[in-house]
């Protein structure tokens, strides 16, 4: 009965123990773990022993681009005459079998008929010997071995001057006397000049010092020398070579002192 009783006693110990030893781990409070971050170490300034000074910039010389001259305008103590061709009696017209000369807008026109025939204009402009001449000289329609120019001092008491232009793109110079035409300067290449049809040609004259020089669109030609004191109206030719018909156009005429 001792017996008994003892193992009932040390088994409510034991149990007294085990309740004990639960509550006490539901009881525990878990470790907080505090991880410690080290401090950011800013850099520190480093010091500048060789502080930058702004540095001028060296100015660069431009240098202009080239711009092409522009002829200026006349002075009017330059000009000798200026034809727009609006004044329909300065230039002789004609109509018949040959071909027709007729004003056009700003312009003369000479239509040759095909069938080697020549067509001519003279002008009431009287080219003094000293002079220097500008005009258009358009080929509207022509073949290569058409032929078209100016008449200078046309009649002089030392014959007419004829400045001729192929459609080919050459250039000559002769003289009309009584007594038959003279070759003053052999056919050549013309610098510069436009060939074919149509064709737009800036001619330019100048007589002085006894001597005639002939320029295409600003490039000179040739120069013909020596030359008489002459005088005697403009005028323009055109000669088609062939059985297709030539069609010329004058137009923008100046005519000044040189």
């Amino acid at each position: 009965m001792r017996k008994r009783n003892f193992q009932l006693l040390l088994i409510g110990v034991v149990t007294l123990i085990c309740l004990g030893a639960c509550q006490t781990e539901d009881n525990h409070t878990p470790e907080v773990t505090v991880t410690l971050v080290p401090p950011t170490l800013q850099p520190s300034p480093t010091f500048d022993w060789f502080p930058r000074t702004p540095t001028p910039t060296p100015a660069i010389p431009m240098t202009p681009e080239p711009t092409e001259s522009t002829p200026s305008s006349p002075q009017p103590e330059d000009l000798i005459a200026s034809d727009d061709f609006a004044d329909q009696q300065t230039w002789q017209t004609s109509s018949g079998a040959s071909g027709t000369v007729a004003y056009e807008v700003n312009a003369l026109s000479l239509a040759v008929s095909g069938g080697k025939n020549t067509l001519t204009s003279i002008s009431s402009h009287e080219l003094p010997f000293d002079f220097y001449l500008e005009l258009n000289l358009d080929a509207q329609m022509c073949s290569p071995e058409d032929q078209y120019g100016l008449i200078l001092w046309n009649n002089s008491s030392s014959g007419t001057f004829r400045v001729w232009f192929s459609c080919a793109g050459h250039v000559m110079l002769d003289r009309v006397l009584p007594s038959g035409t003279t070759v003053l300067q052999k056919w050549q290449t013309a610098r510069k000049f436009q060939i074919g049809s149509p064709a737009k040609n800036r001619i330019g004259i100048r007589s002085q010092n006894n001597s005639l020089e002939i320029s295409v669109n600003g490039t000179n030609q040739f120069t013909y020398s020596p030359l008489n004191k002459l005088s005697g109206p403009l005028g323009v030719i055109a000669q088609s070579s062939g059985d297709l018909p030539l069609t010329i156009q004058l137009s923008n005429l100046q005519i000044l002192k040189p």
